[in-house]
């Protein structure tokens, strides 16, 4: 008759090996009478003796482990055996498990080995087992990531690795940092050009909130794809998330502008009353893009473009991971070699924008796979790739659409304003090689003409219509020098607001109707009389027509009776002054060196 005991012992959990990324070991309670169920080949650790023995003979065994224990006087218990399978999981527990997915940039995973202190054989073979080991995971992990773009090779996955955005990253004053450090992350929109890391940063900053305690849940999506079915999906699913597990949804929005007034609304009383913390990266000026509602419930984050410094950081790590794929991957005898100069020449062509700096850096390695000398590429040598056909799409980074194009239109109207040609011409060929209408431009000229110049040099005016016929008639190239041609007539023409204010005066007044000049009746004596009824009305009595006095000149009023009584001071009804600029004078400037 078995002991108790070995009883016991048998209907003990069966432990079962998996695989090793999933939980080492999974303890299974299996009964005795469902053993036919699992296959005959399944091997099981004894939990008396801890040997493995296929699942057919756990009962013989068992038996007869339980009798060599009960020989010597050592009977098995339920604590003696429990022990000992804690003891076998607390050794296993003890082991170094590598996870793939956490390995760092170069390769190689993350932690510090331990080597015995003494140089001995074992020390010498451990040493060379991890260094084999560490080969291992940067090939396996350099061939996951080869099909990649570069941009998304070189993705940080630590904050420490993330560059830019000190103004609001810095330990000392960063705003962003200092909520992050207790483990905050609050609804935000992150705001700035393309290419400057806003889907790094929201990524990051879930994973470092998450490691101070806090723990978060990063789900993104796109505004050019999301809809209120899986917008609505996400919000339930992060409710109930977080009533079963603590862990708070953070929901990442790319190109949250593309939302719709119904769409952004509906983001509100989820973010208002915390069940998602929102993260919205946008391109456009939150001011003119999204609703006051959203803004009001997160902060507006601006993301600057990166530096020359920083971008030639991320250029130098691009580099460096593409020669390392060049050794291991693609069996690319010499390395990529590029001076700081030339990774100043891409910094230059990107605009800031790094992600397109990456591309170029990439289409610049593919395009040297050949080569078998290795040396330096010049900056010749790397212009004549990046200007080949198909690369002809490089230009000057500009938004038709978005900010950058009012922007950069405000600058040439004051440049011209200023009378600065140089400053005038920039930001005309900038808006040109950017692929603006060029007939926008010609209609501000001719705005600038009347606006800026005015009765001052009236000949601006026709000039600048001719600019606008000229596009209209030959079109872009052959008129770009026509534009340039009246920019530059502008910018030097003397300058004279004296116009623009008295018609600026005189339409505020009327639509305030100050004294009842909007509503004042036409004196009659400057009627029209068509009709023998009108001119017994009164119309055109007394009219003097000012050809017929000597010099035209006559007495004669020509404003209403009504506007004239109720204005008691007559120099608000002079429009123009005669004053063609200013009185201010600029302290930054020597008035006696003119």
């Amino acid at each position: 008759m078995e002991s108790n005991s070995v009883i016991m012992t048998k209907a003990l959990c069966i432990r079962v090996s998996y695989r090793r990324e999933q939980a080492p070991w999974i303890l299974f309670c299996i009964p005795m009478s469902n053993k036919s169920k699992l296959s005959s080949e399944q091997l099981i650790a004894c939990p008396v003796c801890n040997k493995t023995i296929p699942y057919s003979s756990i009962n013989a065994h068992l038996d007869s482990c339980a009798t060599s224990n009960h020989s010597t006087g050592k009977q098995p218990t339920l604590t003696s055996v429990l022990g000992g399978i804690k003891k076998r999981r607390r050794k296993e527990a003890d082991a170094t498990v590598i996870d793939l997915d956490a390995e760092t940039s170069n390769g190689i995973p993350p932690g510090k080995s331990a080597f015995p202190s003494e140089d001995t054989q074992d020390s010498k073979r451990v040493k060379k087992e991890s260094s084999n080991n560490s080969n291992t995971y940067e090939l396996r992990h350099l061939q996951r990531i080869s099909h990649l773009p570069l941009s998304e090779k070189l993705r940080p996955k630590d904050i420490r690795e993330y560059v830019g955005q000190q103004h609001i990253l810095s330990q000392e004053n960063g705003t962003l940092f200092k909520y992050i450090k207790e483990g905050i992350i609050p609804s935000m929109i992150l705001w700035g050009p393309p290419g400057v890391g806003k889907t790094s940063l929201a990524r990051l900053l879930t994973g470092t909130a998450s490691n101070n305690g806090v723990t978060y849940h990063l789900v993104e999506t796109s505004a050019t794809k999301a809809n209120t079915q899986e917008l609505r999906s996400i919000f339930d699913k992060a409710k109930n998330d977080y009533h079963l597990t603590k862990r708070r949804t953070v929901l990442f929005i790319d190109e949250i502008h593309r939302f719709n007034k119904n769409q952004q609304d509906l983001l509100l009383p989820y973010v208002e009353n915390g069940d998602i913390v929102l993260i919205g990266a946008t391109t456009e000026n939150p001011s003119f893009q999204l609703n006051n509602a959203l803004i009001s419930r997160c902060h507006v984050f601006v993301l600057e473009k990166l530096n020359t410094n920083e971008s030639c950081i991320v250029l130098s790590r691009g580099v460096a991971l593409l020669n390392r794929l060049r050794n291991h991957v693609w069996k690319v005898g010499k390395p990529l070699k590029l001076s700081r100069v030339v990774l100043e020449y891409i910094v230059n062509l990107s605009v800031g924008d790094i992600r397109r700096a990456l591309n170029l850096l990439e289409m610049i390695e593919v395009s040297t796979r050949t080569i078998q000398d290795g040396k330096e590429l010049t900056v010749d040598e790397v212009r004549s790739i990046l200007t080949n056909k198909s690369s002809e799409g490089i230009s000057t980074y500009y938004d038709t659409s978005g900010d950058n194009h009012y922007d950069t239109i405000s600058a040439f109207h004051k440049a011209i304003r200023g009378s600065d040609e140089n400053a005038s011409l920039y930001y005309l060929a900038r808006m040109l090689q950017g692929g603006e209408d060029p007939l926008y431009i010609a209609r501000r000229m001719i705005r600038i003409a009347s606006e800026d110049i005015g009765n001052r040099d009236n000949t601006l005016l026709p000039l600048a219509v001719a600019a606008h016929d000229a596009v209209m008639k030959i079109g872009l190239p052959e008129a770009d020098l026509a534009l340039a041609q009246c920019c530059v007539a502008l910018a030097r023409a003397p300058k004279s607001v004296d116009l623009y204010r008295a018609w600026k005066q005189l339409k505020s007044m009327l639509h305030e109707n100050t004294y009842s000049m909007a509503s004042s009746e036409i004196p009659l004596h400057i009627r029209n009389a068509p009709t023998e009824l009108m001119k017994g009305l009164g119309y055109h009595k007394g009219y003097k027509y000012n050809p017929d006095y000597i010099d035209g000149k006559v007495k004669q009023s020509y404003l209403p009776d009504e506007i004239i009584r109720q204005c008691e001071d007559k120099e608000d009804l002079q429009f123009l002054k005669g004053q063609h600029l200013g009185t201010k004078r600029d302290p930054d400037l020597d008035y006696d060196s003119l």
